[in-house]
């Protein structure tokens, strides 16, 4: 039982880390966008793009004012 709980903070640590860094890879480009374009973005949406494996990854859409 020790071990699932050891790895189970493990993936707790290890998804919370992820967030972080995309929240700031996500801010990184929104600062980018401002001053290459000057305009503010307005927002940002995620879909997800699945193959039959699974969740494969995200299609990003970014709307500026």
């Amino acid at each position: 039982m020790r071990v699932q709980r050891r790895k189970s903070m493990n993936s707790e640590e290890l998804t919370h880390k992820a967030e972080e860094e995309i929240a700031a890879l996500i801010s990184k480009k929104v600062a980018e966008l401002r001053k290459k374009t000057g305009q503010e973005v307005s927002e940002i949406e995620f879909a997800p793009r699945e193959t039959m494996k699974g969740l494969e990854g995200y299609h990003v859409k970014i709307k500026l004012l």
